[in-house]
């Protein structure tokens, strides 16, 4: 086991001091040290500020006492859990990533990274944790030591906690496989939406509503699906006085197969309203499926403030205050110049067997959904867990 530590840990400090924040969140457009340090830490925070809601629209409570991020690399999703826990905890098994996450670490006094050397946890305590959250980080872990790993997250968060991860379960059948998307050149990712049906000004919670929306391709290159794979419009749901994203996909839409340069499609956009009363901001973008929204790579968007149910207010949390990361600059290696590293391994483990290790540990699912983090050649699942 030491063995295997110590080849893993070889593995991510290699990639750390080559090109660390793709190495933490493989967009395919941001190899070669293309990710803004600023652009890739605020991925966090909405992905945090997103599952926050999700928790709260699902009805799972959470102590709010000590959160722990697995494989937390530089503190993408760390720093912005301290806006909702008294205490967070980043765990790598990468000294290097643990270096770089003290470098930009805005809340030492409640925000504290672990190097974790070994395939167990012994650094930290039996029930020490209120919540667990690890994202597109057991994936890349082989089979026995992620299982491993399972039953060690289990033992540290306490009774009552919540833990929330992601694991590819097995490879989709090849006739069963979604059209795998191709990155676009960065200038194509231009649109210019508009909705041109009238849209209340206050309507009721979780009301369905349905838009008529315009689409134009404002950049220079046809966008054609055949070739490129699913491009769709679709919204978010924003709240609070920052505007923290609640709800990244709502609704989708798609368009025609083919759309020129400065050729404008027609489409129908059903959303759902959120459930809670409140002030939004209703945000409509373009999506390039399991590639980027358009916003993402400096397209405009459509937005609309919006009043749900008879309160004029926002989320309990969504204005809480969240670290602003991003204003120091990460001490790099000159390694980029190096041979690249091995690519990243992508492992599974079956829905079955993994819910059996979470009974056998005390976990019961709350909720269960689809995930292609993994990427469309895997079939895979996010797991929402009650330690009971």
């Amino acid at each position: 086991m030491a063995e295997l530590a110590t080849k893993e840990q070889t593995f991510w400090d290699r990639h750390a001091r080559h090109d660390p924040l793709w190495a933490i969140l493989s967009d395919p457009t941001k190899t070669g040290r293309r990710w803004d340090l600023r652009s890739f830490l605020e991925t966090g925070r909405r992905e945090v500020s997103l599952l926050m809601y999700q928790l709260r629209a699902l009805n799972v409570e959470v102590d709010r006492k000590a959160a722990l991020d697995f494989g937390c690399g530089i503190g993408r999703l760390t720093q912005p859990l301290a806006a909702y826990f008294e205490r967070v905890v980043g765990l790598d098994i990468s000294p290097e990533m643990i270096r770089l996450a003290h470098e930009i670490n805005e809340c030492p006094g409640r925000v504290q990274y672990v190097h974790n050397p070994g395939t167990d946890m012994a650094a930290l305590g039996t029930g020490d944790f209120t919540f667990m959250y690890s994202n597109v980080v057991l994936q890349h872990i082989e089979p026995d030591t992620a299982l491993r790993y399972l039953r060690e997250l289990f033992r540290v968060v306490a009774r009552g906690g919540v833990l929330v991860f992601q694991l590819p379960s097995h490879p989709r059948r090849p006739d069963d496989q979604q059209p795998v998307s191709t990155p676009m050149a960065e200038e194509a990712y231009r649109a210019s939406i508009r909705v041109e049906s009238d849209f209340p000004d206050f309507a009721a919670p979780e009301a369905e509503v349905v838009l008529a929306a315009s689409v134009t391709n404002t950049s220079r290159q046809a966008w054609s699906q055949r070739e490129v794979g699913p491009i769709r419009l679709g919204n978010h749901w924003l709240a609070g006085p920052g505007h923290a994203m609640l709800i990244q996909d709502d609704g989708r839409a798609r368009l025609p197969t083919d759309l020129a340069d400065g050729e404008t499609c027609h489409v129908t956009l059903q959303i759902t309203l959120p459930q809670e009363p409140g002030e939004y901001q209703l945000e409509c973008d373009v999506v390039h499926e399991g590639i980027s929204w358009f916003a993402d790579k400096g397209s405009e968007t459509w937005k609309r403030n919006v009043r749900v149910g008879g309160v004029s207010s926002v989320h309990p949390s969504a204005g809480a205050a969240t670290p602003m990361v991003g204003a120091r600059a990460l001490s790099l290696s000159d390694e980029a110049s190096a041979e690249d590293p091995e690519p990243l391994p992508m492992h599974g483990i079956h829905r079955q067997v993994v819910e059996q290790v979470i009974r056998d540990n005390g976990g019961t699912v709350v909720h269960l959904e689809t995930d292609e983090r993994c990427g469309r050649e895997w079939v895979g699942y996010r797991y929402f867990v009650r330690k009971t």
